[in-house]
């Protein structure tokens, strides 16, 4: 036994002096929310989501009176608002509050290393859930960019790691969670000190990530370590999310009388580990990854770039401004009778109400909607929405076609035809169960991406 043990000893001894030390943290990415609105190539606004029985409709507003995203004095605010909504990212579902959920998937993508942000709350009534968390990058969300992203929650390559989750019907702790189909990990609770009012401080939140471990860290206080060594899960890059939802299973009953909530950020950053200093944390002070990369013994902007060329538009990095690639809209369908969502129309069973969800990864393209309609009965149509009265419509097929085309040099349009069918009320139908096949809705049976200047 003791000799084993010795082995034992020596080898860890030599493993010990053979790897790099590594001393502190380097960033490789930080936002630092200093501009004048949402950086929105480090992020998207998530407006599809609808998760959890929550009641706020997330939007991407940053300019009007009700807005819910602010950028201002070097901080993010998102701030959820009461207030009724027909939701434009949920087809017009009817919502009681605003919010937003930023996130990074397809821009800003991690593996390993230190992911930190600085974040206070200002509200401490119930039914707030303001959090900060991450997802594998391979969930089936929004920004869909078809690069393998169709794996559903929490499956490997959609599995979830909450680095700061608060609800306020259960304010003197937070929660650091993990989500997966493997067991990996598990909830733990932090316990403020002071209970609920800590929340309204700044603190820093914080996970330490490689492929053997996960370590949670409030300010630079270890909250709880996690062996991942043999965990499937959390060995693929992840992305940042912050939101703040109202209600829901975790949120709970909201206050009759709260109104506003305000998640502020003072940055987001992710570092990677290096023997160069000594820094602990990964923040605005932590030195940049390879700041001196021409060796000038001077740490500069410009050396964050070292082959920009001259007499280009340069960012505050000093890097290079890529205008972003102009990308086709995608659409698709939704199909409403009196309010419910069907696959069949009945000529008896109400108003129809069409609905085209467009997105566009382009913030600054407008689109625009052009519906054709083949022997629809007196159509209303409304940017991009269409509705009609069946009742004098014959049971068969009818085609729909809508075009979104974006207004970018060139224009670029997705078109999405449907074949859309019409039964009678079955009681005054022949045939009974025979006629189902005919009876169904075929979505996107023509899909077409044009990728041409439209005349």
């Amino acid at each position: 036994m003791k000799i084993c043990k010795l082995m034992a000893i020596s080898g860890l001894l030599l493993t010990q002096l053979t790897s790099p030390v590594w001393a502190g943290w380097q960033v490789e990415w930080i936002d630092r929310f200093d501009q004048d609105g949402v950086d929105w190539s480090n992020w998207t606004a998530q407006t599809q989501a609808n998760y959890n029985n929550e009641v706020q409709c997330y939007t991407d507003d940053e300019t009007s009176s009700n807005k819910n995203l602010d950028v201002s004095d070097d901080t993010l605010k998102i701030i959820a608002r009461r207030q009724t909504i027909s939701c434009p990212g949920l087809n017009g579902t009817q919502k009681s509050w605003t919010s937003a959920r930023l996130n990074s998937k397809d821009k800003r993508e991690f593996l390993y290393g230190r992911i930190e942000a600085r974040i206070r709350f200002d509200s401490l009534e119930g039914g707030s859930w303001p959090a900060f968390w991450m997802l594998e990058n391979r969930i089936a969300e929004q920004p869909r960019a078809n690069d393998n992203d169709f794996v559903n929650w929490p499956n490997p390559g959609a599995g979830e790691i909450d680095v700061w989750e608060w609800f306020s019907n259960g304010p003197n702790t937070y929660i650091t969670n993990f989500f997966n189909t493997n067991s990996c990990g598990s909830e733990v609770r932090y316990n403020y000190p002071s209970g609920a009012s800590d929340v309204l401080e700044w603190h820093r939140y914080a996970i330490e990530w490689s492929e053997q471990q996960i370590q949670f860290f409030i300010d630079d206080l270890l909250v709880t370590t996690h062996d991942i060594s043999n965990c499937p899960q959390y060995k693929e890059p992840m992305f940042v999310l912050i939101n703040v939802a109202m209600g829901g299973n975790l949120g709970g009953n909201i206050d009759a009388g709260f109104n506003q909530a305000i998640m502020e950020i003072d940055y987001v950053a992710h570092c990677s580990q290096t023997s160069s200093n000594s820094d602990t944390g990964c923040n605005e002070t932590t030195p940049l990854a390879s700041a001196d990369d021409d060796n000038d013994g001077v740490e500069n902007s410009l050396d964050l770039c070292p082959n920009t060329p001259q007499n280009v538009e340069v960012d505050a990095t000093g890097c290079e401004i890529v205008q972003q690639q102009n990308v086709a809209p995608e659409v698709s369908l939704s199909i409403l009778q009196n309010g419910q969502n069907t696959s069949t129309i009945n000529v008896d069973d109400g108003l129809v109400t069409i609905t085209a969800v467009v997105t566009d990864d382009n913030p600054d393209d407008i689109v625009s909607v052009v519906w054709a309609l083949e022997n629809i009965p007196s159509p209303n149509i409304n940017g991009a929405q269409v509705s009609f009265d069946p009742s004098s419509m014959a049971a068969g097929n009818y085609q729909i076609t809508i075009t979104a085309n974006d207004d970018g040099d060139p224009i670029l349009s997705d078109v999405l035809s449907i074949s859309l069918s019409v039964e009678a009320d079955p009681e005054e139908s022949s045939g009974g169960g025979g006629s189902l096949g005919f009876l169904l809705i075929t979505l996107c049976c023509l899909r077409l991406t044009v990728k041409r200047k439209l005349i």
